[in-house]
């Protein structure tokens, strides 16, 4: 009401019209409240998950262990030598083409990879292919944990960098944008691409004019060669200690990944300095155990601490590297119990906390109907969400037809709706004229509609084969035409309150009415304000509804930026304003002739109440006017 009420003068006028069949606010009408069931699955969707190592022996994952309905993400990690042996010789179809047509393409599931060129787990002497070397790159000699050298390239050599952004360059032409391929890591510095030089001496570093510069240098080099390749695919740095490196991968699109996670947190404590705060920029989390389940045992690290330690983090996604096939399957309970809560827990995971609705709607022969529904959902997952997703609400005639569909885009977008808040959506779906009366079932599906098919997974019970969760029954009842004038105002005869904008003066002008005897004139400067005179209505708004707002104007003398306009400011059941609708504008070339302006529009759900006002278009500016109103009204075209 503020917007309205500041610096006014009142003024009682004369005017016509009676207000027609209206309650009194917030419109009487009848809700009803609902808890929707939750379920305790673990929900597949896009953007999150745990994941595995990939095997291409893709009977490791038939029947139905109870970790195969955990994930549906293979991970694989190679070396840079596996995919090109020779120079610019690629084997990625050689290599994954199986994971492709198996996983992928016949099992409708998801991959990731990531390609090292420093591992010393490998049984190869050169994981960076030896042609490398052969054209002037230059290595140090490692021991590795299998073989007794290993030759590894030295990453801020230019001839290095040069090779690697062609070979990345490849890598993204033949993958980028691929279905199914979830997500790849960098792998191109360090030991096993993570952002160390754990075998590297202080000689070899100095040997091979190793500055922390060069090495900063090099990393940036090798993330914008992953960001030209990969616009379409996610793309993971692991992160550690160097934070400029960091932040850099965040600003170019990037997203973190750390492979350290113990009971204390993960490696230099990046789920709480690092994740968190970039979490909320949009940057994926993801980790992976430092250990598997044996040396964590072994070490004295309990999975219930290290789980809950991770899950403190907005992860979105969790490696299990924990165990090899047969341990899965031989798990003890209190693993899989632990494994099973993180499922759940990863990513984000959307449920309703609360349904209110309006019992009835009322069937018009002849004309369309409505249903008034506020939904309000929680996040209880652990991240963000990072698609903007869409929620499309169905309704159903009790033989389980649907009648109508309706696609809503979340006023608070899906990427807002932060871990442990509470998001409310409000709307009104449009239902086809002349349905008989009956109980209709309203069901919601998330999905994306770019994408056709996508439909995310909600945390409820009662999906159907769609995936499309029940959110109320409501009863269709026979009604009659709530529609017509439910305001009109032609200033003639009856007393009515109005505001004037501190610097206007309204009169009644008998001289030059629209129609009738007489109309509302104001004249004056106003400034400081955002109209020039304004009336709160007598009656309530109904939410859910369509409306159509009209008068006559005339303007006279006039010098403002900003031609004048007749709005309605829609207020809430505690008379706050959250919206304004305006007619189109006086035309300004035109002054000295009456005009009819109108808009129609639909009120939210959560509308309750109104005022008018002639609105001045800002408050910065002195507008000088002489400005005529007449035969005000407001009708109701479409009611619940």
């Amino acid at each position: 009401m503020a917007m309205f009420c500041c610096g006014i003068m009142l003024l009682v006028v004369m005017c016509g019209g009676a207000v027609q069949g209206q309650e009194e606010k917030p419109g009487g009408l009848s809700w009803a409240e609902k808890v929707p069931e939750r379920t305790d699955d673990v929900l597949i969707n896009p953007g999150m998950g745990l994941y595995l190592f990939g095997s291409k022996n893709f009977e490791l994952y038939d029947g139905d262990s109870w970790h195969l309905r955990l994930f549906d993400i293979l991970y694989y990690r190679i070396d840079w030598a596996d995919v090109e042996p020779e120079e610019r010789q690629y084997q990625f179809q050689e290599y994954f083409g199986p994971v492709i047509e198996e996983w992928v393409k016949r099992r409708g599931k998801r991959f990731s990879f990531r390609i090292m060129s420093e591992n010393k787990h490998s049984q190869k002497e050169y994981v960076t292919p030896r042609w490398v070397f052969d054209k002037g790159v230059p290595g140090v000699d490692m021991k590795g944990l299998y073989v007794p050298h290993q030759f590894d390239p030295v990453f801020w050599d230019e001839r290095y960098l040069a090779e690697q952004e062609r070979f990345i360059a490849a890598l993204g032409a033949f993958f980028d944008g691929m279905p199914g391929l979830e997500f790849v890591d960098i792998g191109s510095i360090g030991e096993w691409g993570e952002m160390h030089l754990g075998r590297w001496t202080p000689e070899q570093k100095e040997q091979t004019g190793f500055t922390e510069e060069k090495y900063i240098a090099a990393y940036r080099r090798i993330i914008d060669a992953f960001a030209r390749a990969f616009p379409h695919t996610a793309v993971f740095l692991n992160v550690g200690s160097y934070h400029c490196i960091d932040d850099y991968a965040a600003l170019r699109g990037l997203h973190f990944r750390q492979d350290g996670l113990k009971p204390g947190g993960a490696s230099y404590n990046v789920g709480e300095w690092l994740y968190k705060p970039y979490a909320r920029r949009g940057v994926k989390c993801n980790f992976e155990f430092h250990s598997d389940l044996r040396s964590m045992r072994e070490k004295g690290w309990g999975l219930t601490e290290t789980l809950q330690a991770g899950l403190d983090a907005p992860i979105s996604y969790l490696h299990i590297n924990l165990l090899k096939d047969k341990g899965f399957r031989e798990a003890p309970d209190d693993v899989r119990a632990l494994l099973q809560d993180a499922a759940r827990r990863v990513g984000y995971r959307f449920v309703a906390t609360k349904v209110r609705f309006l019992q009835q709607f009322h069937l018009v022969a002849g004309r369309p109907s409505r249903m008034l529904l506020q939904h309000t959902w929680k996040n209880i997952g652990v991240a963000p969400c990072y698609e903007s997703y869409a929620l499309q609400y169905t309704v159903l005639n009790p033989a389980g037809e649907v009648v109508a569909e309706h696609l809503h885009f979340p006023r608070t977008p899906t990427t807002h709706w932060w871990p442990g808040e509470e998001v409310t959506e409000r709307l009104s779906l449009r239902l086809p004229p002349d349905l008989p009366a009956g109980r209709y079932t309203v069901r919601v599906a998330m999905l994306q509609p770019e994408q056709e098919g996508l439909r995310i997974k909600l945390g409820l019970a009662g999906a159907d084969e769609q995936w499309r969760y029940p959110v109320c029954e409501v009863e269709g009842i026979p009604g009659q035409a709530a529609t017509g004038p439910v305001y009109q105002q032609g200033f003639e005869g009856e007393a009515q309150l109005w505001g004037a904008a501190e610097g206007m003066r309204a009169s009644l002008d008998r001289t030059q009415p629209h129609e009738g005897q007489s109309c509302l004139l104001l004249t004056g400067t106003q400034q400081g304000r955002w109209n020039y005179a304004f009336l709160e209505l007598p009656m309530a708004v109904l939410p859910g509804s369509k409306y159509r707002l009209s008068c006559w104007m005339r303007v006279d003398d006039f010098e403002a930026p900003k031609a004048p306009y007749l709005k309605i400011g829609l207020t809430d059941a505690d008379d706050k304003w959250f919206a304004n609708i305006g007619t189109n504008v006086y035309d300004t070339k035109n002054l000295g002739t009456w005009q009819h302006l109108q808009a129609k529009f639909e009120t939210p759900a959560n509308t309750a109440g109104g005022h008018l006002a002639i609105e001045k278009g800002g408050r910065e500016f002195a507008a000088t006017a002489t400005i005529r109103l007449d035969d005000v009204k407001l009708e109701l075209l479409e009611s619940p």
